[in-house]
């Protein structure tokens, strides 16, 4: 658990003692797990006491004290102490010898008392336990004694002894002394450690933590059954909340593993509540990725226009927050749903889970990709979507951005890496195999080259030879691939996109080495990173011969290259430095970018130069990082639409497309230089979204949106550090996405015709209007552009 940015707020109060004697009700404490803390009114030590309700799903049940036992102990002294007293009836099942009786934890480390054997209750009588807050009683797991008495955010007492059937009851827990408040702005719980942790959850098929798979190593794997599943936030992230009010969020990470049935409408998603009030937020669960390895960020300001106040006041809720409740429904079967980093934070808090650090000023983190076991990224600039292969037990090609976002698209054999042509091919290199696979944009894929040398074949990374690169045995727009051979030779092959099984030996085997990635300039070079040589990048041309660019300072187990045209510069990435560094392919002159990455591996990074997107694939955290490169020009796109009577807020959310050609390009079939996927909102009748990094040049700049034609502004100069396009008004009637407005369009919306958003019929490719049915209005704008086609030259 990430706990940062600790702030003090009050100083240490007077030695009241903290005391909970369950004469009346729970007092806020809970059990974890898939069990529940019961309030028994005669059966304490005496009067009330906690029973606690095992489900025996597995899990040893832990007892967790509310925020009021929460703060800053360093007042206390080793006279102070923490007791308790536990009942426990062994009613048939072995002997379970405490780990601790009590655990102490928080941002400064962790600490247990009274462990083992020996403190085991009696049976069928209440055992009085006590223990010194002095440093010789306590057994330190991690941190110093006084980090962990400056802030204790949570205090766990054991509920459970036997392996069976049992009665346990807690009664009269006392803390001798009063913890000062303490605040702490950026709280989160990782799932880094192992574990489930302090939480709780009802109506679930179990709840583990894989250790791995998450958005950053472990996560809660929450299993379905009956009802509707909820998870409890532990009492760490409870208490007053009032600092947060229109500063603060709540996020949380959301990975579908399974579902079976209809998507449910989440009515509400995450409640808080207290003795102030209630309030909840929804969640549109068509905005979930579908089911497969990707994670979801959400998160929610602490606003009260973004909630729902149900009960009491918004400010009295916040003051003092005792439960939050999140429900984990959102299928009409049978579901596994993942939850990471969930958490509380300010606008200035760093993100949950995150070592990375950019060195560089002038770029910065623009997006965070969770794909749990991500290995190599490539960027399909035809789509505009980034895809990448997984080398784990489900590995094959996955799309990482886009609407099937964590999906495996194809099985291979533990692919290595991948990258794409201008017509939207997908090449993949199994190093196992030594096979190259080409996978077409409707989804088939063959076996494009079975194999190089004749001995061991590993081909890892490829490119796409430059307009110079003309030799014996390459042309320009053949693919090179780094075949690194395990235990054969080492080579750097071509291959044509055209025709398979046409593999050409550019280089014979150097010697030790161990080439595992390569990348073309935009003239006549190629350079390739040798895993084994921390003082140069080799130098490769198309006559086959090699020579060399020092690197100063040098660079250990340089795993992957990429080239920026825009700039002429080169990017590595070091496996054991774990950072990525900037090369001048003038000079050799290295500059670090970024570093503290979890694991890099051949292969791990990508670039795209015109929109200045360098991504970062950290197979070690399930995380591909976004980098925004410099030298880029800010572009404000204006966007006119039509339609008139689109609802708020669903039909004001209008997601964009645009594209950036070359000059004098067909832009209804060619790759497009620059792809941006933008969701702006409409205010009256115009959109205005902004490119946030596009290379200066000249552009025909192409407009389009669901169900409009394309619009089209030949020869725009976009030149840095801003800009600006207007791309006129985008015709509705397009339902069919093909570029034209005819009669399939009609037999679209004459399907749907008079079917509102709710009904099984509604098409809202042919809500034209975006008012959630299908009526008049969306015949008129259909016959309005009778005929018309893509692209709309403008002037």
């Amino acid at each position: 658990m990430a706990l940062l940015g600790i702030l003090a707020l009050t100083a240490i109060g007077a030695r009241a003692q903290v005391a909970s004697t369950f004469d009346a009700d729970l007092e806020g404490w809970r059990v974890t797990g898939d069990n529940s803390a019961a309030w028994e009114a005669d059966t304490g030590n005496p009067g009330g006491c906690l029973a606690v309700n095992d489900r025996a799903t597995g899990a040893m049940n832990y007892v967790i004290a509310p925020p009021t036992y929460h703060g800053d102990w360093t007042g206390m002294t080793a006279a102070d102490s923490l007791s308790v007293d536990i009942y426990l009836k062994n009613l048939g099942g072995g002997v379970v010898n405490p780990e601790y009786i009590f655990r102490i934890a928080g941002p400064g480390g962790a600490a247990r008392a009274l462990s083992g054997a020996a403190y085991y209750p009696a049976d069928g009588v209440w055992t009085h336990y006590t223990v010194p807050l002095d440093e010789s009683q306590w057994v330190v797991e991690q941190g110093t004694w006084d980090a962990i008495l400056a802030n204790v955010n949570t205090l766990r007492i054991t509920g459970e002894f036997v392996n069976g059937r049992e009665a346990c009851r807690v009664d009269n827990v006392v803390l001798s002394g009063s913890p000062a408040a303490v605040w702490e702005p950026c709280l989160w719980d990782t799932f880094t450690t192992g574990g489930t942790g302090d939480w709780s959850y009802q109506n679930t098929g179990g709840v583990t933590n894989p250790g791995s798979g998450g958005n950053g190593g472990g996560y809660l794997r929450i299993a379905d059954a009956a009802g509707l599943s909820v998870m409890l936030a532990p009492a760490t992230f409870l208490g007053d909340w009032s600092p947060m009010d229109g500063l603060g969020y709540v996020s949380l990470d959301v990975r579908i593993l399974s579902g079976s049935g209809e998507r449910l409408g989440v009515v509400e998603f995450i409640r808080l509540s207290g003795p102030g009030g209630s309030a909840y937020v929804t969640l549109d669960t068509a905005d979930l990725p579908p089911v497969g390895n990707a994670w979801q960020h959400i998160r929610y300001p602490l606003d009260p226009t973004v909630w729902t106040v149900d009960a009491g006041q918004w400010s009295a809720l916040l003051a003092d927050v005792a439960e939050c409740r999140i429900y984990m429904e959102f299928f009409s079967g049978s579901e596994t749903i993942g939850l990471d980093n969930f958490g509380r934070g300010m606008a200035d808090c760093a993100s949950p889970d995150d070592t990375v650090i950019v060195h560089d000023p002038e770029m910065h983190v623009t997006d965070r990709y969770g794909v749990a076991d991500i290995y190599a990224t490539a960027y399909n600039r035809r789509e505009g979507w980034l895809y990448g292969v997984v080398r784990t037990a489900t590995n094959g090609l996955y799309a990482v951005t886009g609407p099937q976002r964590g999906v495996r698209l194809q099985t291979y054999d533990r692919p290595a890496h991948l990258i794409f042509d201008d017509g939207g091919n997908a090449y993949i290199s199994e190093d196992y195999s030594g096979n190259i696979y080409r996978r077409s944009p409707d989804g088939a894929s063959v076996l494009w080259v079975s194999g190089f040398a004749a001995g061991d074949d590993d081909p890892f990374g490829m490119t796409i030879a430059p307009p110079g690169f003309v030799g014996t045995n390459v042309n320009p727009g053949d693919i090179l691939v780094a075949d690194r051979g395990y235990s054969g030779p080492d080579l750097i092959w071509a291959f044509s996109p055209m025709a398979p099984e046409n593999e050409r030996q550019m280089i014979p085997d150097p010697g030790n080495v161990d080439y595992f990635d390569l990348a073309a300039d935009a003239f006549d070079k190629v350079y390739i990173s040798d895993d084994l040589d921390a003082n140069r990048l080799r130098v490769l041309t198309a006559d086959g011969s090699l020579g060399d660019l020092a690197l100063d300072p040098a660079v250990p187990q340089i795993a992957s290259v990429v080239y920026d045209a825009t700039l002429d510069a080169l990017y590595i990435a070091s496996r054991s430095g774990r950072a990525v560094y900037r090369v001048s392919p003038a000079t050799g002159d290295v500059v670090l970018v970024a570093d503290g990455f979890g694991t890099l591996e051949p292969g791990c990074l990508e670039v795209d130069a015109p929109t200045r997107r360098l991504w970062v694939t950290d197979v070690g955290r399930g995380r591909v990082y976004e980098l925004r490169l410099p030298g880029g020009a800010s572009v404000d796109v204006s966007v006119a639409l039509e339609g008139s009577q689109r609802p708020d807020p669903e039909g004001w959310r209008i997601p964009l497309r645009i594209r950036c050609f070359e000059p004098g390009a067909d832009v209804m079939s060619e790759a497009p230089a620059a792809f941006y996927h933008l969701r702006a909102d409409k205010h009256g009748d115009q959109v205005v979204c902004t490119l946030p990094a596009l290379a200066p040049g000249v552009y025909d700049v192409a407009a389009s949106a669901d169900h409009t034609l394309m619009n089209v502004k030949r020869d725009v100069v976009i030149a840095a550090p801003a800009a600006s396009v207007d791309m006129g008004t985008l015709a509705e009637g397009d339902a069919e996405a093909d570029g034209a407005i005819d009669l399939e369009d009609v037999a679209r919306l004459s399907a749907a015709w008079a079917a509102a958003h709710a009904s099984g019929t509604y098409d809202a490719a042919a809500d034209f209007d975006r008012n959630l049915q299908i009526d008049l209005e969306d015949l008129l704008l259909l016959t309005g552009h009778w005929l018309e086609q893509s692209p709309v030259e403008l002037e």
